[in-house]
Formats: structure tokens, sequence, C-alpha cells
């Protein structure tokens, strides 16, 4: 008796790890068809302690790519960052320190949020393109 059933086991076995390949097949089939409802290029200014104009390009997959030019110290910089739903991850830009805060969920295309750079802080507001 003990036999029948571990044999019976034994040919479940396959079956089961079946199932979890194509489990695990068509959740990478979804994140590749995944399309991010804020993909798209967002332009627009920040302003407060510095202040300069401002790109947001969001990927399909919720890459964000931040291009930024400071008025005050006449510099350009890019730098990375991700979306969480709507929410941009606060991560800062590793040369500067600058850093977005807020989200794209608007009902008329313009956004809006804070930013921050060491002690230095203000607003940012962007169109979608």
């Amino acid at each position: 008796m003990k036999s029948k059933l571990f044999f019976f086991l034994l040919a479940l076995a396959p079956l089961i790890s079946c199932q979890q390949i194509m489990d695990n097949y068509w959740d990478r089939k979804a994140e590749e068809n995944y399309v991010s409802p804020y993909k798209g290029t967002y332009a627009g200014s920040f302003a407060g302690n510095d202040s300069g104009s401002l790109k947001i390009e969001v990927s399909k997959s919720d890459n964000v790519t931040i291009t930024r030019h400071s008025s005050i110290s006449n510099s350009n910089e890019i730098y990375y960052d991700g979306l969480i739903g709507a929410s941009f991850n606060g991560s800062p830009s590793p040369a500067t320190g600058f850093k977005l805060l807020g989200n794209l969920s608007s009902d008329n295309n313009t956004y809006s949020g804070t930013w921050t750079q060491g002690n230095f802080s203000g607003t940012w507001t962007l169109i979608k393109q």
C-alpha cells in the first residue's frame, strides 16, 4: 500500500512542476506585455532655491529618465529613477542629490510636486507632451 502511494505521488510530481513552469511562462509574458499608463514624455520647470527646466521620460516598464537644467549653476544633469504606481521612487541623483517627490496622477495632464537637494527645496510642474 505504501509503495503504491509513493509511486502515485512520484507520478504527480512532474505534473505539478509543469504547472509551475507554465505559470512562470505566463507571468513573464504579462511583464513583457505591460505598458505603463504613465509612459511618455513630460516637460516643465522647477523653482525654489534653484530653478530651471525639467524633462521626464517614462518607459513602458516605469523606468524614469530625469533631465534637468539648473539656471543658477548653468549645468545639465541626467539621472534615473522609477515609479511605484504613479509616485516617483524618490531616488536622488548620485551626482547632486537632486530628488523629485510627487506623482504623475492628474485629471488634466498637468503634474506637480516638490523637489529637494540638500538644504535646497522647491516645487516642480510638468505637462505631458
